[in-house]
């Protein structure tokens, strides 16, 4: 992986030197995220708020680098959707019967869940890659679709945004470690909070 990080060190810099192409990098770099699962997505958003601050200015450019990195990130994921609809191509195929992940997101989009496909789609630590191949090889309509990945992208960028600053992920990679914690606390108070709804429901409807 020190390549890649040093690939993306070497793009920081062309930027840099010609801030003028901040924005289209900005819309590239996640596209190919999307595409090619082994680059890290913490690293090219924390690049992205970095050329975009020089560029337009912190909070412009923060916000800027939001919204074009979810178009990036939406875009590349949905042009691999579009590929496997079209073609059902045997690779991808052949990527999702080989994970674990993969199989069982597929039985969670068949139950028709669109809360729980959310909060998964939401999650930074899954293979994005892989759910959207699973999730591309099922008859979930397009609308659907487009809602569920469209909306975890901002969630998880908005995440890697706040998280990132926080924990300063940049320039200590392993602190994405608190990331994983925060977010594993958030999602068993929101399963907490589910599962007393539920409970609470039960009850009622039973007096």
């Amino acid at each position: 992986m020190g390549w890649i990080y040093d690939l993306l060190a070497k793009i920081e810099t062309f930027i840099t030197e010609n801030i003028w192409v901040a924005p289209f990098f900005s819309v590239l770099l996640p596209f190919m995220e999307a595409i090619i699962p082994s680059l890290p997505l913490t690293a090219i958003i924390a690049l992205n708020i970095s050329v975009m601050a020089i560029a337009f200015g912190a909070v412009p450019g923060t916000i800027l680098a939001i919204v074009l990195s979810t178009l990036g990130s939406f875009l590349g994921m949905f042009l691999i959707f579009t590929i496997i609809r079209e073609t059902l191509s045997a690779k991808f195929v052949k990527k999702v019967n080989e994970s674990e992940h993969g199989k069982w997101f597929i039985d969670i989009v068949a139950s028709g869940n669109t809360g729980l496909m959310l909060m998964i789609l939401s999650n930074p630590l899954l293979p994005s890659s892989i759910l959207n191949y699973a999730i591309s090889l099922t008859n979930i309509k397009v609308k659907k679709y487009i809602f569920l990945t469209l909306t975890s992208r901002i969630i998880i960028i908005l995440f890697l945004v706040f998280l990132g600053s926080i924990f300063d992920i940049q320039n200590n990679p392993l602190n994405i470690l608190w990331v994983m914690l925060v977010y594993s606390a958030i999602i068993i108070i929101y399963g907490m909070i589910i599962r007393y709804r539920k409970k609470r429901r039960t009850q009622t409807e039973q007096q």
